[in-house]
């Protein structure tokens, strides 16, 4: 080995149980999850008022950690992240950003709202990664010269996805001044197990016109959930026998715990000692060309591999090799993943929807003028949700003004209406989180926030029909509220999912399926995670959209099941993820 690299990805999903500013022109104002939970970080009891406000807390220690260790990763922060931990804590939010800055982290772009990408519409695509570039814009102006990093979410790739990026990265340069050739500058960050072909292939490649450095999943393994001391760790890297090795992991295994920040410093203090070069990640000058497998990620059950290559099984339910439904096992009981596929089709149902809103609510006949004002209001939408950060990045109140950049774009609409569209389209991409999909069972918070997200989308979207005087669409964006949201568990009958396959069999039988539905919060309320998030995110006053019958109150609640990932935390209320009082 070399030349070691390391890479830390930063991102937390939120805490949003509902939104509560009514007027979309207004500053964005969302109901926060009240569960109570404390990390211990060494001798520190870091307490927050939910699982994110508590792991952002840690957010302020990386300028510190990298600082000692200067040069020796790259880190990516997802926009939303970043933005709440301004809020949160401005003085950590101005470290992140002058670590990469002054060059003592490498910087790495990543989408906004981690949506598995090649999971979704080329038009999404396309506008996240143009928000993510304007987003973004003020530190790439600073880092020219220096290799940028691209982190897609999960690291889930698909050619599609590339020439995505491609194009959006045109699209934004052109409107943009002062940017680095974020094209041809810049690098995927991917996992060993996506080259396709390479077995153990770890290292730089050139894929598809574009380096990409993948990552050694074993040795990232050992750095993120492994004991090795230092020197071993140390040791098993010089004898890795490659040119370049890149360990990877997520940020908060370097900064929620102290121990393991300070063997960071000491794996670097020790290769360097030795003369080896620890540096973030740097394409070199020539070498091998490569593909990446199609649909593979960063991660995926171990046990469900083909040939050694990832997919993205984990977030569909669903293995590509042979299209059979996989289980896994949760709480020392088996568990479908069917739903993952049935919560999959239910987001492309309302994404579609809205797209399609949107292209019958703009203005003139011309489909490819449409999708230009689209991505234009998407990206000022985004300087009206991320205003603080513009604002602390020098730009003016006139360049986070959204009434003011409709003006340009809207071709005539009104000013309300167009804010009702680019707030229900943002928020429906809020919803696309991959978060959900990641874990095991449906009832958790993650999952109640997507739903929420969505439903806000669908009563924003339809709010701007209602308003265009566009009444037939106005409605037809209400019907996924009962068929799609409120029975969710009837997707079973509704899209013939016995007629699937499972691995072992069991997970396609409605017994199975029904299973994995059932509400983890049962003392609160047998409502299933879905139908309790579309009630409670859409209020009392629109329960009349999704049933004719009478609703019991006391069940619509935002608890939810926790997350086993989260189980180490010490939560207020153990039993499950409560959403308490203020």
């Amino acid at each position: 080995m070399a030349v070691l690299s390391f890479h830390f990805h930063g991102y937390q999903p939120g805490d949003i149980v509902r939104w509560v500013e009514p007027d979309p022109l207004k500053p964005l104002r969302f109901e926060e999850r009240v569960s109570p939970v404390a990390h211990r970080i060494g001798g520190e009891r870091v307490v927050g008022r939910n699982w994110t406000d508590a792991v952002l807390h840690a957010y302020g220690r990386m300028e510190s950690v990298l600082e000692r260790v200067s040069g020796a990763a790259s880190v990516d922060i997802e926009p939303q992240t970043l933005a709440w931990l301004l809020e949160k804590d401005e003085a950590a939010y101005r470290r992140v950003l002058a670590a990469w800055e002054r060059g003592v982290a490498g910087f790495a772009l990543t989408p906004p709202f981690h949506a598995i990408l090649p999971h979704h519409h080329r038009l999404e695509r396309e506008i996240l990664f143009e928000v993510m570039i304007d987003f973004f814009a003020p530190v790439l102006r600073r880092c020219h010269g220096r290799p940028i990093g691209l982190w897609l979410p999960e690291a889930a790739h698909s050619a599609e996805t590339m020439e995505s990026y491609v194009a959006a990265a045109r699209h934004a340069t052109t409107h943009l001044e002062g940017l680095p050739d974020v094209i041809h500058g810049s690098h995927l960050v991917c996992d060993a197990r996506q080259i396709a072909g390479g077995k153990g292939a770890e290292g730089w490649y050139r894929a598809g016109g574009m380096p990409a450095f993948a990552r050694d999943p074993a040795m990232s393994g050992d750095f993120a959930f492994g004991a090795s001391r230092p020197p071993e760790f140390a040791t098993a890297a010089q004898a890795h026998g490659h040119e370049s090795l890149l360990v990877a992991a997520d940020l908060e295994f370097l900064l929620a715990n102290p121990t393991q920040a300070e063997r960071f410093e000491r794996i670097v203090e020790e290769l360097r000692s030795t003369g080896r070069t620890v540096t973030f990640p740097t394409p070199p000058p020539k070498m091998p060309r490569a593909q990446l497998v199609e649909f593979s990620s960063w991660s995926d059950y171990e046990e469900h591999l083909a040939q050694g290559h990832t997919s993205d099984t984990r977030w569909t339910g669903i293995r590509r090799a042979d299209g059979h439904v996989v289980g896994r096992h949760h709480r020392d009981r088996p568990l479908s993943q069917l739903w993952k596929h049935a919560f999959t089709l239910a987001t492309e149902q309302i994404e579609t929807a809205i797209r399609r809103a949107a292209r019958e609510i703009l203005p003139g006949q011309d489909d490819g003028r449409k999708r230009e004002m689209l991505r234009r209001l998407a990206v000022a939408y985004g300087r009206h949700v991320w205003q603080e950060h513009y604002r602390a990045a020098g730009l003016s109140s006139g360049e986070v003004d959204f009434a003011k950049a409709v003006e340009g774009i809207s071709g005539g609409l009104d000013v309300e209406v167009v804010a009702y569209l680019a707030r229900g389209y943002v928020m429906m991409l809020m919803g696309l989180r991959s978060d959900p999909r990641f874990w095991d069972n449906p009832d958790t918070r993650v999952t109640f926030q997507n739903v929420a997200c969505l439903a806000q989308a669908l009563l924003d979207v339809s709010e701007a029909a209602r308003r265009a005087r566009k009444e037939d669409l106005a409605q037809r964006l209400l019907q996924p509220f009962p068929a799609t949201l409120f029975e969710f568990v009837e997707a079973y009958g509704r899209h013939g999912f016995g007629s699937l396959h499972g691995a072992q069999g069991w997970e396609t039988t409605e017994t199975a399926w029904l299973a994995a539905l059932q509400s983890e919060v049962s003392p609160k309320s047998g409502y299933g995670v879905v139908r309790r998030a579309t009630l409670f995110a859409i209020g009392e006053s629109n329960w009349n959209l999704v049933a004719d019958r009478p609703l019991s109150r006391e069940e619509i609640v935002a608890d939810t099941g926790h997350i086993v990932g989260e189980s180490h935390g010490e939560w207020s209320n153990p039993t499950w993820c409560e959403h308490g009082t203020k």
